[in-house]
């Protein structure tokens, strides 16, 4: 079943550095996890609050990389707030709506 992670933080100065070149290394990098599908990269300029909505095939994927890579290294970059929350997705009724799930049939 894929799963939904969810990550907020607010950017330590590491993070403030970061060019665009750095950012598509990561981006990179993210899609080559195993069970990865998708990312969509979110920033709130009101609150400089970063983050990210990813799909994985499964939960055991999701936190593979959440817990064991993506939260420690946030907090070793000096990032604060820093919240990683996971989701199970209801295929059928987001097929319904659209939803990029990749391999869900849309239902009738």
């Amino acid at each position: 079943m894929p799963v939904l992670m969810q990550v907020n933080f607010l950017p330590g100065e590491k993070h403030d550095r970061e060019t665009r070149e750095d950012l598509n290394a990561v981006a990179r990098f993210i899609s080559g996890l195993p069970g990865f599908r998708w990312k969509i990269w979110i920033r709130d300029p009101a609150t400089s609050m970063r983050g990210g909505i990813y799909l994985f095939d499964d939960l055991a994927a999701a936190r593979a990389f959440g817990d064991d890579q993506l939260g420690p290294r946030l907090a070793e970059d000096g990032a604060r707030d820093i919240s990683i929350r996971y989701f199970e997705i209801d295929e059928e009724a987001s097929a319904i709506n659209h939803a990029p799930l990749m391999g869900v049939a849309a239902a009738s």
